[in-house]
């Protein structure tokens, strides 16, 4: 599991090294795996963007937009200032390459991840693959025992 540009980016195939894939229950097994460990890096990116600022430590927002989030009655922790950033996030699984990506539906959310001359990077998608990586193991290995 990695980020490539904003994308995080996780690959079924790097399991199917060591394991006989002919089992029809496992191909399963690591495909529900996928899924679910796809569904799991979306929701972590729509936490980072939500609150972010607390669980990451973010730069402060600009004196500015501390003053629109107060008068809107956002928080001053995450990017949501009207929720279609977050409500962009999508996800997909590319079913021949057993790959699950998450993605943003806007363009604006790059500029937040990585900066810009007069915005501090906010990494929304950068760490998740550290914050989910034991629980999706334990996707991966749950999903493996039962179909073995």
């Amino acid at each position: 599991m990695h980020v490539i540009k904003g994308t995080v980016k996780i690959n079924a195939q790097e399991v199917f090294k060591n394991i006989d894939v002919k089992k029809t229950n496992l191909k399963i097994s690591l495909f529900a795996s996928l899924v679910k460990s796809t569904a799991l890096a979306r929701a972590a990116v729509i936490e980072n963007i939500k609150d972010g600022g607390k669980s990451l430590n973010w730069p402060r927002f600009s004196s500015s937009t501390i003053a629109r989030k107060t008068e809107r009655g956002r928080s001053l922790y995450g990017l949501v200032d009207t929720g279609r950033m977050m409500d962009s996030v999508h996800e997909s699984i590319d079913h021949l390459r057993l790959e699950g990506h998450v993605y943003p539906g806007v363009n604006y959310l790059k500029y937040h991840e990585e900066g810009t001359k007069r915005i501090p990077s906010r990494k929304t998608f950068e760490p998740v693959p550290k914050q989910i990586n034991s629980r999706v193991i334990d996707i991966f290995k749950t999903e493996i025992l039962g179909a073995i």
